[in-house]
């Protein structure tokens, strides 16, 4: 009854973790690497729960004919615990690059903690590693015990170091939730190391990554697949939500790329996926303001929402921009140039709507083109 209680909530979380993964793999892309690298996280969450469950059990002596299972159990938890981390550093940097074009390093040093901790952890076998199990079938924690905690430890400080020197590329959101992943297994895992009778680390761990499976689909309902900006649907839940008093001030920016279609006819649709990702990447880099949204509502069609109560800040934002393109236009990586119109305006009282300002916007995006067609 004692060990029920124990190891009750481990059950309830590897039942609802084998749910979300059997959801996840029917229902996320799996071609795309952040999803098969959070798959691989909780696949291997949900074996260390199950491991911790068997520890727990066959930590006894009416089990001694098991002892070698127990060893065994053991074992492979210890091997596998950091490597959750370090593929969950994995996964971060994958998350951050998913829509860039420049790509960060893998710091392959992180391997050294998994090669050190798998030998200490082999050597167990014999009660001169990380734990021991003794002759009566229970469990003591052995001489190398402090190599485990240390390689976690390690992992859990460069993944939180990697967020903070990378923080300008994470939403606000990303930045709560992927500071989440590693703070609190960390803060429950001393616990865990101090009060062996809790069983902290790997339902705290699992907790953390259904609460992330949640962030990943709400993230992915409001992403636009190609270019890796929001789409309309996150726009309309904005509009609909919107609060004007709470906005001190908001800017609409409509962005339309000039002669899209002659892109497509003459270099193929593969050519004009190419031109949205490039024009998506171009935006990423000259708003680097985060109380922004980059949208893209459909086709060559892009809004930006700028929380902003300067006008001189969103001009220089639009310079950027136009200097970006200029430069990207004579780098030559393309046979095509990229051109674009926009439409530009503050959120006032006149305004009924954000929609009502949309259509302003609209208006203003297409008398400039008209007006440089007109020129030609």
């Amino acid at each position: 009854m004692v060990i029920l209680v124990q190891i009750q909530i481990n059950i309830v979380l590897s039942i609802l973790l084998i749910v979300l993964l059997v959801h996840a793999y029917f229902n996320m892309n799996r071609k795309r690497i952040t999803n098969r690298l959070f798959m691989w996280i909780m696949g291997l969450t949900l074996l260390t729960l199950i491991l911790e469950i068997f520890s727990v059990i066959l930590n006894n002596s009416v089990f001694n004919e098991f002892m070698v299972l127990h060893k065994l159990v053991n074992i492979i938890g210890f091997i596998v615990a950091p490597c959750i981390l370090f593929l969950g550093y994995i996964f971060t940097k994958e998350w951050v690059n998913r829509y860039q074009q420049e790509k960060i390093k893998v710091n392959k040093l992180l391997l050294l903690p998994l090669v050190i901790n798998g030998i200490v952890t082999l050597m167990s076998y014999n009660g001169n590693g990380v734990f021991r199990i003794t002759s009566e079938n229970i469990y003591e924690r052995g001489p190398l015990f402090f190599i485990s905690p240390c390689a976690s430890y390690i992992y859990f400080a460069y993944n939180l170091y990697f967020i903070y020197k990378y923080r300008k590329k994470f939403t606000y959101s990303e930045l709560s939730m992927f500071s989440l992943f590693y703070i609190a297994p960390a803060i429950l895992t001393s616990i865990q190391l101090k009060y062996s009778i809790y069983l902290t680390i790997w339902s705290s761990t699992a907790i953390i990554v259904v609460l992330t499976y949640i962030f990943i689909l709400n993230d992915q309902a409001y992403r636009d697949t190609l270019s890796g900006l929001q789409n309309r649907l996150a726009y309309e839940h904005y509009a609909q939500n919107i609060n004007y008093k709470k906005v001190n001030k908001l800017f609409m920016i409509y962005i339309d790329i000039d002669d899209f279609k002659k892109i497509n006819d003459q270099y193929g649709h593969y050519e004009g996926d190419e031109a949205i990702k490039a024009f998506a990447t171009l935006l990423v880099e000259s708003f680097p303001l985060r109380q922004k949204k980059l949208i893209r509502l459909g086709g060559d069609e892009f809004l930006i929402l700028l929380e902003e109560e300067q006008l001189e800040k969103v001009v220089d934002y639009m310079d950027n921009l136009t200097q970006n393109v200029e430069i990207y236009n004579n780098s030559e990586k393309k046979a095509y140039g990229l051109r674009f119109s926009y439409g530009m305006a503050c959120y006032t009282e006149a305004y009924e709507s954000l929609y009502q300002l949309l259509e302003y916007v609209d208006q203003l995006m297409y008398d400039q083109k008209e007006s440089k067609k007109s020129k030609l």
